[in-house]
This record gives structure tokens, sequence and C-alpha cells, in this order.
């Protein structure tokens, strides 16, 4: 190999090892997210707390691969029994929740769940008892932490549409 070819070749390598701990930069972190959410609170009822749930990326694989099992309750045994497709462990998975009152919300909720970190994949869900005390109003989201700290408004609120007793003689 002669000297030039032998310089260019180590620039070459010196370039794929500059790109590579580029990348690695935008991979997960240790630091933890904090997380500003704009919420309207008129569309909770004043009554019932609002939950917010965080999956992180591990959590959010553990639940995919326990998606094929099923956990039915024996009323002889009083026990509940996970069964799962040959080769699948059921694994618990508690995300971390939080809830507050509406009028402790005003109009942000700002948090830091501890399990979401930059450059993972997680998901919000904030759900609670509609303002007509009857349905039930959530959103989600699900998108990679990309900073340290993230910023969640314009949710899309969606509501069930069951037949409120209060709400099916107007």
């Amino acid at each position: 190999m002669s000297r030039e070819t032998a310089i260019v070749f180590i620039l070459v390598l010196l370039v794929l090892s500059t790109g590579c701990s580029v990348i690695n930069l935008d991979t997960a972190s240790d630091t933890p997210v904090s997380f500003t959410i704009t919420i309207d609170t008129s569309v909770f009822s004043a009554d019932r707390p609002v939950r917010f749930v965080f999956w992180s990326e591990a959590q959010l694989e553990i639940a995919q691969r326990n998606a094929n099992c099923s956990i039915s309750y024996n009323a002889e045994t009083e026990t509940e029994e996970v069964h799962c497709p040959e080769g699948v462990v059921y694994e618990p998975v508690t995300p971390n929740e939080f809830t507050f009152e509406p009028d402790e919300i005003a109009d942000r909720v700002e948090l830091t769940p501890g399990n979401v970190y930059t450059g993972e994949r997680y998901r919000l869900q904030i759900s609670g008892l509609n303002s007509d005390n009857c349905n039930s109003t959530s959103a989600s989201v699900e998108e990679i932490a990309k900073s340290e700290e993230v910023v969640i408004d314009n949710l899309m609120w969606m509501t069930t549409m069951m037949a409120c007793p209060e709400l099916s003689g107007q």
C-alpha cells in the first residue's frame, strides 16, 4: 500500500469514526425529560382527577411482547391467570402515573416522570371523566423525546359517546 493510499485510508477512518460519534449523540441519554403539557380543563369533570400516564421505550417494548398474552380471572381460585403463546413470557409493566384535580392544573402541567430520557420513544396518555360527568375524555401522544424539555400542546381529545342517563332525557 502506498503512503498516499494509507493517508486516504486513515482519513476515511477518521471521518467514519466522527460520523459514528455524531450518531451516538441522538441515542438515549441519562437525562430525564421534563414535559410541559397544555390542558383545557373545561373538558373534564371538576369532580374527578385527570390522569397522566408515561410509558418509557423499554415499557412499550415489554407491552408489545405482552400483547398476545391474555389475563383471565379464575372465580374458583380467586386468582388471575396469565396465558401467553409459546415462547412468550409475560412481564408486568407499571408506567409512571400522575393525577391532578382539574383546579390544580390551571392551563398546563409540568412533569418529569423519571422514566423517559432524551432520544427515547415514549407514550403519554391523558384521561379523565368528561365535563358531562358520564363520558371519558382522553388524548395520547407517542413520539421520540428529542430534547430535555418537551412541550405538548394542541392535543387531539377524544370523548366516548355513552348513553348517559342525565343526558338521555334532554
